[in-house]
C-alpha cells in the first residue's frame, strides 16, 4: 500500500513537471502578449495546486493589479514596457523598453505598482466587510502583505527604485530589514534579495554623484509623501486585518 502511494505520488509530481516544461517551451515561440498569458496560465495551475484554485486566481489577480500599476505609470511618464510575466511562487514583473532619465521617472514608475496594489486590498476588505467572505479577508492580508513587503528599500524591489529617489542612504535599512526578515524566515527568495541588495549598496557608493540621482528638494519631498503614505495605509489596513484574522 505505501508502494503505491509513492507511485501515486510521483506520477503527480510528473504530470505538474511537465505542464511547466510545455508552458515554458511554448511561451518561447509565443509573442510577447501571448507569452504574458501563459505565463499567467502556468503559475494558476501551479497555485491552484499548492493552495487551491479560488485563492490562485485571487492571487493572479492581485499580482496583475500590481503589475498593471508599474505598466500604466510607465507609459503615462513616456516610456514603453512588456506585458507583466508571472514568475510561479516569485511574483510578476515587466520589463522597460527604455531605461528612465533620472530616478524620479524610475521612482514614478515603482510607486505605480504598490499603488494599484493599496487598491487591491482595500477593495478586498470592502467586499471583505460586505459580503463577511473568508477569501476576501485572506486576499485582503496577502495583498497588504506582498505590497508592504515590495515596499522594503533595498534593490531589487520596488522599494529599493523609490528610495533612490528620496535617499540612496535608504538603501542601508533596506538591506538591514531583508537581512532580518531572512533570518526570521530562512526564505531562500528573501535570501536572493538581501545578496542582491548588497551589492547595490556596494555599488552605491560609487552613485553618489551620479547626474541620474541628483533630484531637487520639491521631487523627493513629492516621492517621499507617496513611499510613507503607502507605508502608512498599507500599515493601518494590516494590523485591523490582523485583528479580523483572529
Amino acid at each position: 500500500m505505501a508502494l503505491w502511494k509513492v507511485v501515486r505520488l510521483g506520477n503527480r509530481i510528473l504530470r505538474r513537471v511537465w505542464v511547466c516544461l510545455a508552458g515554458l517551451v511554448a511561451m518561447l515561440n509565443l509573442g510577447p502578449a501571448a507569452t504574458a498569458a501563459m505565463s499567467m496560465l502556468v503559475s494558476l495551475v501551479l497555485y491552484a495546486f499548492a493552495f487551491g484554485w479560488k485563492f490562485a486566481v485571487g492571487f493572479i489577480l492581485l499580482l496583475f493589479v500590481h503589475e498593471l500599476g508599474h505598466f500604466a505609470a510607465a507609459h503615462i511618464v513616456g516610456l514603453r514596457s512588456s506585458p507583466p510575466m508571472f514568475v510561479p511562487f516569485v511574483g510578476a514583473v515587466i520589463s522597460l523598453r527604455q531605461a528612465p532619465k533620472n530616478a524620479k521617472m524610475e521612482a514614478n514608475i515603482a510607486i505605480g505598482g504598490p499603488a494599484t496594489g493599496t487598491l487591491s486590498a482595500l477593495v478586498c476588505l470592502v467586499f471583505y466587510l460586505w459580503t463577511d467572505g473568508t477569501l476576501m479577508l485572506v486576499l485582503a492580508y496577502t495583498a497588504c502583505v506582498l505590497n508592504l513587503f515590495n515596499l522594503i528599500p533595498c534593490a531589487p524591489l520596488d522599494g529599493g527604485k523609490i528610495a533612490a529617489a528620496i535617499s540612496p542612504h535608504m538603501w542601508w535599512l533596506g538591506s538591514i530589514a531583508a537581512g532580518g526578515l531572512f533570518f526570521y524566515t530562512y526564505n531562500v527568495v528573501i535570501l536572493i534579495i538581501f545578496i542582491f541588495s548588497l551589492f547595490r549598496l556596494w555599488q552605491g557608493e560609487s552613485d553618489e554623484n551620479d547626474r541620474y540621482y541628483h533630484l531637487t528638494f520639491r521631487q523627493r519631498v513629492k516621492v517621499g509623501l507617496w513611499y510613507f503614505g503607502l507605508l502608512a495605509v498599507l500599515g493601518v489596513t494590516t494590523v485591523y486585518l490582523i485583528g479580523l484574522l483572529h
